[in-house]
């Protein structure tokens, strides 16, 4: 990403926070249509948290993925310039939001576009969702294929395909019980995911894990 693009997407900013989403938020239609973020995301990858499937959602009775804190590990995510208010707070009701420091993060920018972000974000208070409540899944709380695909699609429209490898391989506990549910989405945030996308989720699934 070079640094006209960083200008472009700094200049059309007026929120203070940043949510560095690395899960459904990742994905542009899920975001815009229940959480009202309208901005694209910014791929960055997070030192100090790891990423599981142990979010446990009393209410929707699914598992989610979440973050812990943990010093050896990285996840990948987006910058998501965003409103602290309530549509998101309800979206991350399963989660705490805990601040984060630039000196976290790694971005494959250009030098030029680097030294555009960094100093802006500084001015920017930056948030990650940790997990309340951590749960593996089990077949009462199964994780649904509907939130798998949002996830990963979302890594696609940013990233491309090596953005989803990187979601597959920093993510734990992938063996998991699972509600397929292509047909009738049980996740409530669910993005519109052509079949096309579907069929190279599958295929990195089958690849990497």
């Amino acid at each position: 990403m070079d640094a006209s693009t960083i200008a472009r997407w700094m200049s059309d900013i007026d929120e203070k926070h940043i949510v560095l989403g690395y899960g459904s938020l990742m994905n542009t239609d899920s975001r815009q249509r229940f959480s009202a973020i309208p901005h694209d995301g910014i791929p960055v990858m997070v030192n100090g948290f790891s990423r599981a499937w142990l979010t446990r959602s009393e209410a929707e009775k699914q598992t989610y993925v979440g973050a812990v804190p943990d010093s050896n590990a990285k996840l990948n995510a987006q910058l998501l310039p965003s409103k602290m208010d309530p549509s998101l707070a309800e979206r991350e009701k399963d989660y705490q939001f805990v601040s984060v420091s630039t000196a976290d993060l790694e971005f494959n920018l250009s030098r030029e576009a680097s030294e555009l972000l960094l100093p802006w974000l500084e001015t920017r208070s930056l948030w990650i969702c940790e997990t309340l409540l951590q749960q593996p899944a089990d077949n009462d709380f199964p994780v649904s294929q509907t939130y798998i695909d949002t996830c990963m699609a979302g890594c696609i429209e940013h990233g491309g395909e090596e953005e989803a490898v990187k979601f597959l391989k920093n993510t734990a506990l992938w063996q998991h019980p699972r509600n397929f549910d292509r047909d009738n989405p049980v996740y409530p945030r669910a993005g519109r995911v052509p079949k096309s996308v579907c069929a190279r989720i599958d295929a990195l699934m089958e690849a990497y894990l």
